[in-house]
């Protein structure tokens, strides 16, 4: 019987895709899959969250972002000379110690 029910989703999804294939719309089909696993049986229903979870969720999520974004903090040019100045230091000075810098024969 499962296998009956494992053909018959590989079978409906292979169509599916083709027809979706041809809609212009922006829409992927996850509804209409999705929709067919459950009459199918092949997808198991959510399950109720117990009391003390739900107890312990306030109502309104409140979060901060882990890495917030600076607001507007723009380089002016006289900043961004002064690091074009110092990367063109750094690479002279690598460029010097790569040069005493014996290549085995």
């Amino acid at each position: 019987m499962t296998r009956l029910r494992f053909s018959l989703a590989a079978v409906f999804l292979t169509l599916a895709g083709a027809a979706a294939a041809q809609e212009a719309g922006p829409s992927t089909g996850g509804e209409l899959i999705g929709g067919v696993w459950d009459a199918l049986g092949l997808r198991k229903k959510p399950t109720q969250e117990q009391d003390f979870v739900r107890e312990s969720r306030p109502g309104q999520m409140d979060y901060v972002p882990l890495a917030p974004r600076p607001q507007d903090h723009r380089k002016t040019a006289a900043e961004l000379e002064a690091a074009g100045t110092s990367l063109e230091r750094a690479a002279a000075e690598n460029r010097r110690r790569a040069a005493r810098v014996k290549i085995p024969d």
